[in-house]
């Protein structure tokens, strides 16, 4: 299907347990959509509102950068992020996460990008993990000839650093 999606996130408490600041990348290819690559970077806040155990719920919001190739196209651009995050371990091994994103871009709010995910994450080792979600992502200017929304269904081994 030719996708590939990798991010990774650095969170840094703050003098409690549940405010903290976060630096983020996030990189994309999705050659359906025609995104031949899109490269997010951003610092931002956030606040866990549940934050147990078991079960977290956090917000966050930041500026980002924006530079992408996108229909041939090279832009690059400043934008708002947006994003929540809820997990629950059912168990040891096994836990369900869902997400949502917003980044609109800061001087033209017709460019936006909304994601969505809902998934289920299984140990198979100590490193190696099953995954299953499914994907939402609306893009409202995407290339040309493409639609503006982008929904998967998507089945993986995730490995844990």
């Amino acid at each position: 299907n030719e996708s590939v999606r990798g991010s990774a996130q650095y969170n840094r408490l703050l003098l409690n347990d549940r405010a903290f600041f976060y630096g983020r990348a996030d990189a994309l290819h999705d050659g359906i959509a025609d995104v031949e690559y899109r490269l997010t970077l951003g610092p931002g806040a956030g606040y866990y509102f549940i934050k147990s155990d078991k079960t977290t719920l956090s917000a966050e919001a930041g500026p980002s950068f924006v530079t992408e190739n996108q229909g041939g196209i090279n832009n690059q651009y400043a934008a708002l992020r947006l994003a929540e995050r809820f997990e629950h371990k059912l168990t040891d091994r096994a836990r369900v996460w869902q997400s949502a994103e917003v980044m609109p871009q800061v001087d033209d709010w017709d460019n936006f990008l909304i994601v969505g995910e809902i998934g289920i994450e299984a140990d198979l080792t100590e490193k190696l993990a099953l995954r299953a979600f499914i994907q939402d992502t609306y893009d409202n200017a995407p290339a040309l000839g493409r639609d503006k929304n982008d929904l998967k269904l998507v089945t993986a081994i995730g490995y844990k650093f």
